[in-house]
């Protein structure tokens, strides 16, 4: 409630007569110093007359008084006769103007609507001075690295520029679908970790619901619709207040006084407001360096598994990375390396890790290009996923081509080593591709990931390709039926491969049809 004028008299009979000279203003008359005190605390007032005769002493002394608890208040002094010791004594006293008694209608206007005019903008001013220092707040909130360090400075600031005795916050959990407390003061732990709310239930969810603030204080609380939700009598006054961020409410702040005398108003609220939305755009800004953090380990992580441009879709898929895992149909590629064993007998190490480096790179460029999977590497060997996770319209096909190209590439690096001596010449490059239905995902824990495949088909590939020899491409019936329109093979017939219990038909490619 604002009250304009207040005017405190001793019921001389004026009462009636300012409040008609002042009938564009609401004004309040009181007789008790006491009453005064009261309204001027509990609402804002812009401007107490006050009359010189008082039944309780001087309208000086009264206002002297009331001046020392609100130092803001501006006054004016109503006397039967105005000399220049009265008048000291009402500027001494902090009175804006003193005026004879019986007011000049046409006076009294002009000296109120001056004084109302200064006493707003001297609001003004005092607002401005107590929420200035506020926006300062935001740096600090800003360079909070984690979202409790931001939470926990948001306390901070609230306790000091409100003195609540109890402040939460509760911030919204999509997983769960409810408020939960993310920080507090003053609550039991207990029941900090216990609360939930959901949308729309409870004051705090109210509020979070419809994005607007809730003030309630004991002399006023049994008017508002939220007085059947105040089960805590102890309680005198409380504020929720949305946390908002560009039109997205994150989250409610709740903070509530146990004391007596103690009442919130709108000048409160307004400080909330300034305090909350830095605070949210600071709880924003951390949530988007996670983002950013994490998406960049996820690409870091998928990429040394697929190329850039599959690990790409698979972030923007938004796929849960450690519950990734399916039986799909997939095409299977294994390479190893042949006679590497007696290559390790006579090279140096770092020479051996030099060649194979090369290896690796110039198998996985080519796996990527045809935007295949590398599993993994095993010793001189590596194993591919052809059509997962990202489709492709002939996996088959694709993988046989890629074969085709590290087949090309491995004779040129053979080649090429084969200057650093005889014992490059007589390595050779096994190739095997096979198909089928494996299970392809997350195995492992979330410390420790292996992203893999495996199933019978894997077995397959990993048998054919100890059997090839001369860099022969050895592929088994299902791959060489989705091919054979496009790529020549050769029928080498039934193959009896260790651990496999029935003979396998092998086709070996022999390359691409003009």
């Amino acid at each position: 409630m604002k009250i304009p004028v207040l005017l405190l008299t001793y019921g001389s009979g004026h009462d009636d007569r300012i409040a008609s000279i002042l009938e564009r203003y609401d004004v309040v008359t009181c007789a008790r110093v006491a009453e005064a005190a009261a309204l001027c605390r509990d609402h804002t007032v812009s401007l107490l007359i006050v009359t010189h005769r008082l039944a309780e002493g001087s309208g000086i002394e009264a206002f002297t008084g009331l001046r020392a608890d609100m130092p803001e208040l501006a006054g004016l002094l109503l006397a039967d006769r105005v000399d220049r010791d009265l008048l000291t004594r009402a500027l001494d006293a902090g009175f804006s103007g003193v005026m004879e008694l019986p007011p000049d209608p046409q006076r009294l206007n002009e000296r109120v609507e001056r004084l109302m005019r200064a006493a707003s903008l001297q609001a003004e001013n005092t607002r401005l001075r107590t929420l200035l220092p506020l926006y300062s707040l935001g740096e600090q909130f800003l360079a909070s690295s984690t979202e409790e360090e931001v939470l926990e400075g948001f306390l901070d600031a609230v306790v000091e520029q409100t003195g609540a005795a109890h402040v939460s916050v509760m911030l919204y959990d999509p997983d769960e679908a409810c408020l939960r407390i993310a920080a507090a003061r003053g609550m039991d732990q207990d029941l900090v970790h216990s609360i939930r709310l959901q949308p729309g239930d409870q004051i705090a969810g109210w509020v979070f619901a419809k994005g607007k603030p809730v003030i309630l204080n004991r002399d006023t609380q049994d008017q508002s619709i939220f007085a059947p939700l105040l089960k805590r009598p102890e309680i005198t006054s409380a504020i929720s207040f949305p946390l908002t961020m560009r039109g997205k409410i994150l989250g409610v702040l709740n903070i509530s006084q146990t004391d007596g005398d103690s009442r919130f108003s709108e000048a409160d609220i307004e400080m909330l407001g300034v305090i909350c939305s830095q605070a949210a755009m600071a709880l924003e800004n951390v949530r988007a360096i996670m983002v950013v953090e994490q998406t960049t380990r996820m690409r870091t992580l998928f990429e040394q598994y697929v190329s850039p441009e599959v690990a790409e879709l698979l972030i923007a898929s938004d796929a849960n990375l450690m519950g990734l895992g399916e039986i799909k149909e997939v095409t299977v590629l294994f390479a190893d390396i042949r006679n590497f064993t007696r290559l390790v007998q006579h090279l140096q190490l770092a020479e051996l890790r030099s060649f194979l480096n090369e290896f690796f790179q110039l198998f996985t460029e080519t796996i990527f290009r045809c935007r295949g999977t590398v599993d993994k590497f095993m010793g001189d060997a590596v194993l591919a996923v052809f059509g997962a996770p990202i489709a492709l319209d002939n996996a088959n096909l694709t993988a046989v081509r890629a074969a085709l190209a590290i087949r090309r590439r491995f004779e040129d690096l053979r080649l090429r080593w084969a200057h650093h001596g005889e014992d490059f010449r007589t390595i050779d490059l096994g190739i095997a591709i096979t198909c089928g239905r494996v299970f392809l995902g997350n195995v492992g824990s979330s410390q420790r990931l292996d992203y893999t495949v495996i199933g019978n088909q894997v077995n397959i590939a990993q048998r054919l390709a100890a059997e090839s020899s001369s860099c022969q491409i050895y592929i088994t019936e299902p791959v060489r039926s989705a091919i054979r329109q496009e790529v020549e093979v050769e029928d080498l017939g039934e193959m009896e491969l260790r651990g496999v219990e029935k003979n396998v038909p092998v086709f070996s490619v022999r390359g691409e049809r003009e």
